[in-house]
């Protein structure tokens, strides 16, 4: 059975939810700027450390991974026996993220398809040599006064940087990326405007599941008024 959401406060004084929980897994809600998992740094706290310590399962291991800046849903099982198990889940389910992008975009929906070669700070799109990279995305509502537009992006694979980079090359950066935009007016934002928003997958019970956040408080503040998605799953 899965247990009910909760608010937890964890050291260094995050704030995390755990919005599912069974005997093999969780899904909890990273805050940005805190890095997901242990960094180069040993003294350095991380999402994982902080949440296993908390809730004493010391095995606690992160199955997917969301950049410094990114906040949102974050997959971690609870026993090293179930790894591969996890992982299928994960790979099987369908993944949605919440964004603020630079500009109003002439287009409400686009599909985009890319190959994605890794590199140290930051990914490139390439003609050959790398990874397929496809995402979906829907432009929700646009915020002219703040030159900005809110939308969604449904990932099909599971590239590093996937959405930021092709924002970049759409001409419409991820608000707050001093990575991917060429503004030295990002640095200036309080944040990244990216977040893991909502993951349907089917348990291990072979049910279907559907677990979201909600919108950041910031996302809201920032364009002055109250963000909303629709076109929940079924």
């Amino acid at each position: 059975m899965k247990s009910p959401r909760r608010e937890i406060r964890l050291k260094g004084g995050f704030t995390t939810r755990i919005l599912y929980e069974c005997e093999e897994f969780l899904l909890a809600e990273k805050p940005e700027g805190l890095p997901v998992h242990e960094t180069k740094d040993p003294n350095r706290k991380d999402f994982t450390r902080l949440l296993a310590s908390y809730l004493n399962f010391p095995d606690l291991r992160t199955a997917n991974r969301l950049d410094l800046g990114t906040s949102g849903i974050v997959l971690l099982g609870k026993t090293s026996d179930k790894n591969s198990e996890i992982d299928t889940l994960l790979k099987d389910a369908d993944k949605e993220y919440i964004f603020l992008c630079t500009g109003i975009p002439d287009w409400k929906e686009k599909r985009f398809e890319c190959f994605i070669r890794d590199g140290n700070k930051e990914v490139q799109i390439v003609r050959s040599g790398g990874k397929k990279a496809i995402t979906e995305f829907t432009i929700v509502s646009h915020h002219p006064k703040e030159n900005c537009s809110f939308g969604m992006a449904k990932i099909l694979t599971g590239r590093r940087h996937q959405i930021r980079v092709m924002l970049r090359e759409l001409g419409h950066p991820v608000l707050g990326d001093s990575v991917y935009s060429s503004s030295q007016l990002e640095t200036k934002e309080t944040r990244m405007y990216l977040h893991s928003f909502r993951l349907c997958f089917t348990d291990f019970q072979g049910k279907k599941q559907w677990v979201e956040t909600e919108i950041p408080l910031e996302f809201s503040n920032r364009v002055g008024k109250t963000l909303t998605v629709e076109n929940k799953p079924e």
